[in-house]
């Protein structure tokens, strides 16, 4: 087809700034947050309509909503008030935006391929500057499928890589459940995104959940805490249709407190704020513990049965000992925790919590007896103690316990963490003693997080605060148990199914061409709802060395983002209104019908038809098999189950209500009080640590048993870093943004037009800079100039830069030039703030 007349060839600042501005202008002028559309003056015919729909994007809202349609465009949104629970409806800013968002001017409309690009020679060199041509769909999807031949051809299946992720819906049907099954229809390589799981991997530990997001209570039972610790979070920017949860409570008498270098927004709100040293926060919870085991304010009842306190450890190998060792093979070789290397599997082995006949042959020291006997059958294990059953020496878990948490102490603590003493005693009574309590769990970006979950988890566990009313810790509640999304996410099955690749470690595979000594080329990267450029750490890296080593990189999304801009051919994706979908994610207790609003605007056309589209081109019968199935046929294989009919879910009545409720309103997560543990019990002690995905890099297992201090890997004072870059800079969730979307919502644009970086007056005038100064935040990775904004809610020695802002917005590089990709081969998170920065008034020209 023609040559596009006016190129794309990314959004500079100028273009950014006057076009959000101009589009935001007109907002504001018709005095209204929707699309510019007449309204209805009674004088006309016109076609106008509700429709109920749901927020795709993965804020762990699942706000439903009623869209207005006029003349077949949305026109406008509000909140759907007629929901089972009337506690979740709310709709939030971006919520509002959703009109500015469809028919946003950086949508992109058509299938296009950069113009020096093509599979023979694919001219790296010119992403980013390149023109582009504009393809019908039948070239686009014909180059598409040849490109991913060639390579299966060539260089094997897995050259091919998916890269999935939640830049649109957020689904059981469409979205990101699309991708993931693409990725198993044809066996290409999964990419795994190193996102926001480094906690995870240290509840899991713990809870035997792995690093899914398996783990709190519904956010309704929030209100029924006595004690809320917010930790690493700020609720009312990042999920602000749970933070009312939160201050039910506190209305209702409960203490609400705030961990946090800043006084945020949750911080003002709180009944106590407890500002701490950037960074160092598991070492605060260690000392809870410390102060809970010193004071005697653990639950041993629970403790007994409910966890692994009284199970013997082995000295010689740091394994439970269990009565099947002594049978002639010997002892169990033991699985690794997590046990899986893909996320979606993580979730079915949450779901399976062993019988106690499963875990009869657990062996603990009966105090009564003074001798060694079975874990069902010994009314009153000795819960302290070191013995030896059969040659073999042993000590109780919690004996390892509460000599390893022992140098712990609050004093200790307050060196690292700068919160004196007293208080992290009063945080561990209030916490122990002001039951029930819940730890509302942010995600902690440093490189320790792994320790700040398993610290959350083992406090839980000393003090029974979990699986009960008012009672629990952890991000998301269970996986929905009536819908079976497996035959979407792996239509190919598991067989054969091969760990994810962490996107952290693709640097070094590219490098050496190698994963786990095994050759492994990288052919192809396709992103789906994915923005690796934009979201993802240590930015001109990705762009001057990761990506010039991928010949081929397509990307399927609604808008043009940086990732677009450094790709060879981009395919335009719907949004997520503009087409039926299923929401079925656990933030929330309900199942929704998303219903289409509108029609795709240009060319858009679903994930599941661009999939559907290329399985006809390639030679894979099974694959095409698959996608003979139709949109609805899909949604049926997910609602229609035997688990969900007694409970009247089906697809007759989910498009028929539209909302249905699958669980209680305040949902217990774990209230039988038995885990997914090889035990069956919370394992403060991990007998077999693995990594999160084996690389085949080893792990020190010995320092994971238990949790450890160790320092970030980079934000701390006496890093190497620190003479240097002597300020520590965070990553701030934004009322704004979600990740990198809503970037051009004019709205939205109207109330925070550019990026800014926040720092303290005093760190300020230290550097001669004045409040609206253009300034410069540097390191050796990169840098990000922007104004400076002056809160003196940061803590001096921090700044803070809004996440998700575009590279366009900035006057030069981006705050993800900045950010740490520090490779943790056991959590393999990234560490976004875990970086060290300084700063200057930017003296060059602004644009």
């Amino acid at each position: 087809m023609a040559e596009l007349k006016t190129p794309v060839k990314g959004i500079s600042r100028r273009s950014f700034l006057k076009t959000t501005a101009a589009v935001a202008g007109t907002a504001a002028v018709a005095g209204t947050t929707t699309v510019a559309l007449a309204a209805n003056d009674g004088t006309a015919d016109v076609d106008e309509h509700e429709v109920v729909c749901v927020c795709g994007c993965n804020c762990q809202g699942n706000c439903s909503m009623v869209a207005t349609v006029r003349e077949g465009k949305m026109v406008n949104i509000r909140s759907n008030e007629n929901l089972p629970y009337p506690s979740y409806e709310r709709i939030c800013m971006r919520g509002f935006s959703h009109a500015n968002r469809m028919y946003d001017f950086n949508r992109v409309l058509y299938p296009m391929k950069r113009k020096t690009w093509s599979l023979e020679e694919p001219h790296v060199e010119n992403r980013g500057t390149d023109e582009w041509e504009r393809l019908s769909w039948d070239e686009a999807i014909q180059l598409v499928a040849d490109t991913l031949t060639y390579n299966t051809e060539n260089y094997g299946v897995r050259s091919n890589c998916v890269l999935v992720s939640a830049g649109n819906s957020f689904a059981a049907y469409g979205g990101l459940i699309a991708g993931l099954g693409f990725a198993n229809a044809f066996g290409f390589q999964g990419l795994d995104v190193c996102l926001d799981y480094g906690d995870l991997v240290g509840i899991g530990e713990v809870t035997g959940s792995g690093w899914d997001f398996n783990q709190r209570n519904m956010a309704g039972d929030y209100r029924y805490a006595k004690t809320i610790l917010i930790w690493d979070t700020n609720p009312p920017n990042s999920q602000p249709h749970s933070w009312h949860f939160c201050m039910e409570a506190k209305d209702a008498g409960a203490n609400l407190v705030v961990i946090d270098p800043t006084y945020t927004i949750a911080a003002q709100q709180a009944t106590k704020w407890v500002p701490i040293k950037p960074g160092t926060d598991p070492a605060l919870g260690m000392a809870m513990l410390n102060a809970i085991i010193d004071n005697e304010w653990y639950d041993l009842d629970f403790m007994r049965e409910k966890t692994c306190a009284p199970l013997l450890v082995r000295e010689d190998n740091g394994h439970f000992l269990r009565a099947t060792d002594f049978d002639e093979a010997g002892p169990a070789e033991l699985p690794e925790y997590p046990f899986f290397g893909t996320l979606l599997l993580q979730g079915v082995k949450a779901g399976k919590v062993p019988t106690l006949e499963e875990t009869a042959h657990y062996v603990v020291w009966d105090a009564d007896k003074n001798a060694w006997g079975l874990i069902n059958e010994v009314a009153n294990p000795a819960m302290e103690g070191s013995f030896e059953v059969n040659g073999v020496k042993v000590t109780t878990a919690w004996s390892l316990f509460k000599e390893h948490m022992a140098a712990c102490t609050p004093e200790w603590a307050e060196g690292i963490t700068e919160v004196p003493a007293d208080t992290i005693v009063e945080l561990a009574r209030m916490y122990a003693q002001d039951a029930p309590s819940t730890i509302y769990a942010g995600y902690h970006l440093y490189d320790n997080c792994e320790e700040m979950g398993m610290t959350w988890a083992c406090l839980a566990a000393l003090t029974g605060n979990i699986g009960k009313r008012g009672a629990s810790i952890g991000h998301l509640g269970k996986s929905k148990p009536t819908i079976n999304m497996a035959g979407l996410a792996f239509p190919a099955g598991l067989s054969g199914l091969n760990d994810e690749l962490p996107w952290l470690h693709l640097p070094e595979v590219l490098e050496t061409g190698k994963l786990k000594g095994e050759d492994f080329p990288v052919r192809l990267l396709y992103n789906i709802g994915a923005n690796p450029v934009g979201s993802y750490a240590a930015q001109k890296k990705t762009i001057e060395e990761v990506l010039p080593q991928i010949p081929c990189i397509v990307t399927n999304d609604m808008e043009f983002s940086e990732t677009c801009e450094y790709s060879d051919i981009v395919l335009p994706c719907a949004h997520y209104f503009e087409y039926d979908w299923i929401q079925a994610s656990s933030h929330t207790p309900f199942l929704y019908m998303a219903n289409k609003v509108a029609d795709p605007i240009g060319e858009a056309k679903e994930d599941v038809e661009i999939f559907r589209a290329i399985a006809e081109r390639m030679d894979n019968e099974a694959a095409k098999a698959f996608y003979a199935k139709s949109n609805e046929e899909m949604m049926r294989m997910v609602v229609d189950t035997e688990k969900g009919e007694p409970l009247g879910i089906n697809l007759d009545n989910l498009k028929e209500k539209g909302v249905l409720a699958d669980r209680d309103e305040n949902w217990i997560h774990w209230e039988e009080q038995r885990w997914p543990t090889l035990s069956g019990r919370l394992e403060f002690y991990v007998e077999n640590p693995g990594a999160r995905i084996d690389i085949g890099k080893p792990i020190d297992k010995e320092f994971y048993h238990m949790p450890t201090y160790h320092t970030p890997f980079e934000a701390y004072d006496e890093s190497e870093q620190h003479d240097k870059y002597p300020l520590y800079h965070y990553c701030e969730r934004t009322r704004w943004h979600l990740h990198t979307q809503y970037n051009h919502a004019p709205v939205l644009r109207e109330l925070d037009p550019e990026p800014y970086l926040r720092m303290n007056p005093v760190d300020a005038e230290a550097r001669g800079i004045v409040e609206g100064d253009y300034v410069e935040a540097y390191n050796d990775r990169g840098h990000c100039v922007c104004k400076a904004k002056f809160d003196m809610g940061v803590r001096p020695g921090m700044v803070s830069s809004p996440k998700g802002w575009h590279r366009g917005a900035y006057v030069a590089g981006s705050y993800q030039e900045l950010t740490c990709d520090h490779l943790n081969v056991l959590h393999m998170n990234t560490s976004f703030d875990d970086t060290l920065v300084e700063v200057r008034k930017y003296e060059g020209e602004v644009k």
